[in-house]
């Protein structure tokens, strides 16, 4: 089904390509393969009866590295390095937003809407996989309810296949009146289809040099709404628009924090900014200015979008702490963002204060509840590990990214120090678009050594999926139980005991 839909979904660029006179082959090649051979595996197989999580873990990594493979073949047949397009389409359907593109103004507009349409699937792509696939072999509610912790979903009673599909069409709709928005903001029609798709999947990958810095305000401020729409939980957005129930997002917890963590963050910056120029008598547009681009900014790197429309690696040192701090954190559980998520930092601080709550009275029986709901154990064991592996993964991989910038010089011979390792390496691993130091806003990726450059992919990918569903298919454990329960099925034709619980 995924190789048909990317074969349909390439014609779209191709009939651009074709009206704006530019490479339809590019897209058109593809086709008939991906057609042929997807309608060849649904009529030749069917459903596994005996299919087990651990077939469903490697199907899973199958699915996005197809993906990957697909999406990269438009950008290497446009003449683009291999390295480089792998790249561009990793970082567009893990929602990332890295771009190794110096000037994307001089490529076709019909590869930059591709490129735009890898975000959009991307972004939906993760439901699908939480709410379709993993249903499939049996631990899709268990992961899906470990995804919308503490969002209020605890009554959820939905079947997976119907909650997909719900989920699917308030992506879609929202993503509807995004780019009514634009377009009414007289928009150029594809670029505000571009940034409509990069917005709403939190992606960060724009069809133009300076993201929407040359924007008009309403642009920005629409911008800076979907941006926080699409990292707020959607089941949230299934409950205001398919249940019509007012006042969800008012009443959600997880929502209002997150809203006041923004606004929060925001005015400690701009208030950082202000003191830090030492400008005195400034005007009230100034003001506006100032604290418009702080928003923007830290909507954009908590949202793990990557748009911009200012170089905030030109904030005070104190600024750029905060939004290392906001980057890795991310938006809500059940959204398009990345991140170690805002619900599992609420779920683990209500444990910690249940600890030492414990500590002074020991007898006391005390629950970890969200919303006035209980959170089980399990969930609360799935949120510290999640943060622990978020950890984790980022300081290997800053000190893997060092490595290679030691004894790898970039082809452009610029030195990579500790905070270009570290925004990369939480750029990456949290789905955000933008590093720090010279890899900021205005920075160039196309000058990092093909090695980093598969690094960063190797970390896009090791996020989007949560840390620790990717990392599982590195463990010796996982490879063994597939290759006893491949080898069971085929003596027995059955699975063994031990694969039966």
């Amino acid at each position: 089904m995924l190789e048909i839909v990317f074969g349909l979904l390439l014609l779209v660029p191709a009939a651009l390509a074709m009206y704006l006179g530019e490479h339809p082959r590019i897209f058109l090649e593809p086709v008939p393969f991906l057609l042929i051979f997807g309608l060849l595996q649904i009529v030749l197989f069917k459903r596994s009866s005996i299919f087990r999580s651990v077939n469903g873990l490697l199907l899973i990594g199958i699915v996005w590295l197809l993906m990957f493979l697909i999406s990269a073949i438009p950008f290497f047949l446009y003449g683009i390095d291999f390295v480089d397009s792998l790249f561009e389409s990793v970082s567009g359907l893990t929602t990332t937003g890295l771009s190794v593109m110096v000037d994307v103004e001089s490529l076709d507009m019909s590869l930059l809407v591709w490129r735009a349409l890898t975000m959009w699937v991307g972004g939906i792509m993760i439901i699908i996989v939480f709410l379709y696939m993993l249903p499939l072999f049996g631990i899709g509610r268990s992961v899906f309810f470990n995804e919308l912790s503490g969002s209020g979903s605890s009554n959820y009673s939905m079947k997976m296949k119907n909650a997909a599909k719900s989920f699917i069409y308030s992506y879609a709709l929202l993503s509807l009146i995004n780019l009514v928005l634009l377009l009414v903001c007289q928009m150029d029609p594809l670029e505000a289809f571009c940034l409509m798709c990069t917005t709403i999947s939190t992606g960060g990958l724009m069809c133009t040099n300076d993201s929407v810095m040359s924007y008009s305000d309403p642009i920005q401020i629409i911008t800076i709404i979907f941006m926080f729409l699409g990292a707020t939980n959607f089941y949230l957005h299934y409950r205001a628009i398919h249940r019509k129930e007012h006042g969800v997002y008012r009443k959600n917890s997880e929502f209002k924090m997150m809203l006041t963590w923004f606004l929060g963050i925001s005015v400690i910056i701009y208030l950082l900014v202000i003191l830090d120029s030492g400008t005195t008598g400034m005007g009230l547009a100034e003001h506006y200015e100032t604290f418009k681009n702080a928003l923007f900014t830290t909507v954009s790197l908590g949202t793990t979008s990557g748009l911009y429309i200012n170089d905030f690696t030109l904030y005070p040192e104190q600024c750029i702490l905060l939004l290392m701090i906001v980057a890795l954190i991310g938006g809500s559980s059940g959204s398009t963002s990345g991140g170690i998520k805002i619900s599992r930092l609420r779920i683990i601080y209500e444990f910690l204060k249940n600890s030492f709550g414990k500590v002074v009275h020991p007898n006391a029986v005390y629950d970890v509840k969200m919303d006035g709901s209980s959170v089980s154990n399990e969930t609360v064991q799935s949120a510290l590990i999640v943060f622990l592996m978020f950890v984790i993964t980022t300081i290997v991989g800053t000190i893997l990214i060092l490595i290679i910038g030691i004894t790898q010089p970039t082809v452009n011979g610029q030195d990579i120090d500790i905070i270009d390792s570290v925004g990369l390496s939480i750029s990456s691993i949290s789905n955000g678009g933008m590093g720090f130091g010279n890899f900021g806003p205005t920075g160039n990726f196309a000058g990092l050594q093909d090695s980093l450059k598969v690094l960063l992919i190797i970390l896009m990918w090791i996020g989007r999926l949560e840390v620790v569903t990717a990392l599982v298919l590195f463990t010796p454990s996982f490879w063994k139980e597939l290759t006893a329960n491949r080898r069971h099925r085929v003596r027995n034709r059955s699975p063994p005991k031990s694969f039966k619980h």
